[in-house]
């Protein structure tokens, strides 16, 4: 029997639609950044002298406090932020588009918070009369009030909302619910963990049991109780693209101490649970492809999850730490020096792996063999892309190993006491570079973002003068810019794009040196904030 959830939140936000999509609710007027803020047609183009065309929104933070900063999309400045605004850039985690951003504003002269959600073009699309925290999920937008962030533990659990930003539609949220996630593309799925506090009791943290009082709830959009799983709690599953579509992590309680005695794979759409080892563990190793691992002897099964039903890939004596299409590579060997095992999915050959690393950009897979062969496995296709012997340094105790994109590699060698010896770099066609003997090496060196010519790195090395400076580098170690107060890239940016900060100005720059945005840390409300980050 379906039971139908109907009650809706307390508290309904109000929506600012185009078309009157919402009749419901009383309107209000699109909320208006604060006076110290800036819209999008006040802003002040500061210092820009080149713009990022990507058409993308990017948060510009500034890092001197906990607000402030600017949105971006392309060469428009969306919003200017005062110091006491909080920014949240909403990602759709299933399918990675940025396109709403959310802004709390302070009331001037009082201690109230606002909330306005906004669109790609800096439309105001909902307001809400308090501070909210946001996840969007498959075009749902999900809610929770700040002030609510403790109500589990005061046992009142609730202030969870969740609309459809296509209608605007506010749909039934369970009373007792905690948190929401949705993991279907459409949204029709909604997985609800939920508590309920015993009776007699006021606050949560005195109850003895309060693991064994959880529940998962999976609803429809109308409320209808599909599926109730007691002492559980559900979680999603990601890979470096995004959710897993459909599947849940459900995790049950052991007792009282919060222990987790098995986990299952559960698929919302068709209901396929699988269950593993009694005592079973789930973990993601690629792109819809998720293991279930025993607690007690690391034993693995693996399955593809990206069709309607589960496929058994495999059955394994260690925990599979990645996968590939024709090869995995196992926390676990028969070689007590040499820590992971590669196995040949076709042939069943098994090789002994000093390093193994995936890089989250495109998947690529890297391997470091016990007889110093590097291979790099593409992420998507699983063709070898690179396939060479690596020259170790003589004064290296311990070795590293980056995967980046396209078919490259990064090496750092550390010496007995964790000084750097030595960083190369590696292709398919071998070696490319390597600061083993050079007079003054970096202490450390990462990816920094992927051009038509090949990766980008930062390296740091210790000043002289206590400065935190870094360095560009190419593959081939040649040096393209050079002592930048802030280099580094974060997810969404496109290539030949990163974040830095040169003299008294910071944003975003290319290999050139070329300022795509800029901005003063001076510009900020406040001239003495200073400084930035970018999201």
């Amino acid at each position: 029997m379906k039971t139908t959830l109907l009650r809706l939140s307390r508290r309904a936000a109000c929506l600012v639609l185009a078309g009157g999509l919402l009749t419901s609710c009383s309107l209000l007027p699109a909320a208006s950044p604060r006076h110290e803020g800036t819209a999008s047609s006040q802003a002040p183009q500061y210092y820009s002298d080149a713009w990022l065309r990507d058409d993308s929104l990017h948060y510009l933070y500034s890092y001197t406090g906990n607000g402030g900063g600017t949105i971006l999309r392309g060469s428009r400045v969306l919003y200017k932020a005062s110091s006491s605004d909080s920014i949240q850039l909403l990602k759709d985690t299933l399918t990675g588009e940025t396109n709403h951003y959310l802004v709390a504003h302070s009331t001037p002269g009082t201690e109230e918070r606002t909330s306005t959600l906004y669109d790609a073009d800096g439309n105001a699309v909902m307001t809400f009369p308090y501070a909210v925290s946001a996840t969007l999920s498959g075009g749902l937008l999900i809610l929770r009030d700040d002030a609510d962030v403790w109500a589990f533990e005061n046992g009142t659990t609730g202030g969870i909302r969740v609309y459809d930003l296509a209608t605007g539609a506010e749909l039934p949220v369970p009373e007792t619910a905690l948190d929401c996630i949705v993991v279907d593309e459409g949204g029709q799925r909604l997985i609800f963990n939920c508590y309920d506090l015993p009776d007699g009791l006021t606050y949560a943290y005195d109850d003895p049991d309060q693991p064994l009082h959880q529940y998962v709830l999976v609803t429809d959009r109308e409320g209808n109780v599909l599926m109730r799983e007691d002492g559980c709690t559900a979680s999603s599953l990601a890979s470096y693209r995004g959710g897993f579509a459909d599947w849940l992590d459900l995790s049950w309680f052991r007792g009282s101490d919060w222990g987790i005695a098995r986990e299952a794979l559960y698929n919302v759409t068709t209901g396929e649970l699988l269950t593993g080892e009694e005592d079973s563990a789930v973990s993601a190793c690629g792109v819809g492809v998720a293991c279930l691992q025993s607690r007690q002897d690391s034993r693995s099964v693996l399955y593809d999850l990206n069709s309607g039903e589960a496929v058994e890939l495999g059955r394994f004596d260690w925990c599979v730490m990645d996968y590939t299409p024709g090869c995995v590579t196992l926390l676990g060997s028969d070689d007590p020096d040499n820590p992971y095992t590669l196995i040949d999915l076709a042939s069943g050959e098994k090789t002994a792996v000093q390093r193994s690393d995936t890089d989250y950009h495109s998947g690529n897979v890297a391997v470091l063999t016990a007889n110093n062969v590097l291979k790099i496995y593409d992420g998507t296709t699983g063709a070898l892309l690179t396939d060479v012997e690596v020259t170790p340094v003589e004064e290296g105790h311990y070795v590293s190993l980056t995967a980046l994109p396209d078919g490259y590699a990064l090496l750092q060698y550390n010496s007995e006491n964790y000084d750097t010896v030595a960083i190369q770099t590696y292709s398919g066609d071998g070696l490319l570079w390597s600061s083993a003997g050079e007079a003054q090496q970096y202490t450390y060196a990462s990816y920094l973002t992927n051009t038509a010519n090949g990766p980008l790195l930062t390296a740091h090395r210790d000043n002289s003068d206590s400065s935190n400076l870094s360095d560009v580098l190419d593959m081939e170690g040649n040096l393209l810019l050079r002592r930048l107060g802030s280099c580094y890239s974060i997810d969404d940016l496109p290539d030949d794009c990163f974040i830095a900060r040169q003299g008294f100005d910071y944003g975003l720059m290319d290999s050139t040196g070329q300022w795509l945005y800029r901005e003063s840390i001076f510009s900020s409300p406040s001239d003495d904030a200073g400084g930035g980050y970018l999201y």
